[in-house]
C-alpha cells in the first residue's frame, strides 16, 4: 500500500507542477524580494540564447525545489514565451544556488522565481 501512495503523489505532483507554475504562485513578489534575490545574464547564440545566474536565499532557511520562470520579450517588453529554470539543488540559507535554461532568441528576458520549498516543510 505505500508503494501506492507513493506513486500516486509522485504522479499528481508531475501533473499538478507545470498547471501551478503557468497559473502564478502563492507567494506575493515582495515576499520573494525579501527571501530571495536573483541575478542572471543571457548569452546569444544561433536562433536562441541561455539565461542563466543565481538564486541568493536571504532566508533563516534552506531552500529546496526553487522554480524559476524565464519569460522572453519584444522589443515593446511584450511577453512572446516562457520556459521553465531550475535551481540545481537546493539553496542553503545565506547562499546562492544556480540555474541556467536555453530559451528561444528574444530581445530581452524577465526572470522571476514561481515557486519553492523550505526545507522540512512538507505537507
Amino acid at each position: 500500500m505505500p508503494t501506492r501512495r507513493i506513486l500516486a503523489w509522485a504522479l499528481g505532483w508531475l501533473v499538478l507542477t507545470p498547471a501551478v507554475a503557468g497559473a502564478g504562485t502563492a507567494w506575493a513578489p515582495a515576499t520573494l524580494e525579501q527571501y530571495f534575490r536573483v541575478e542572471w545574464s543571457a548569452t546569444p547564440a544561433l536562433g536562441s540564447s541561455s539565461v542563466s545566474g543565481s538564486v541568493t536565499n536571504l532566508g533563516a532557511g534552506p531552500a529546496e525545489r526553487v522554480q524559476l520562470l524565464v519569460e522572453s520579450l519584444d522589443a515593446a517588453g511584450t511577453v512572446v514565451g516562457s520556459s521553465a529554470a531550475y535551481v540545481v539543488g537546493g539553496v542553503p540559507a545565506s547562499q546562492r544556488g544556480y540555474f541556467s535554461a536555453r530559451v528561444p532568441a528574444a530581445a530581452t528576458y524577465r526572470v522571476r522565481i514561481v515557486a519553492f520549498d523550505w526545507a522540512g516543510c512538507r505537507n
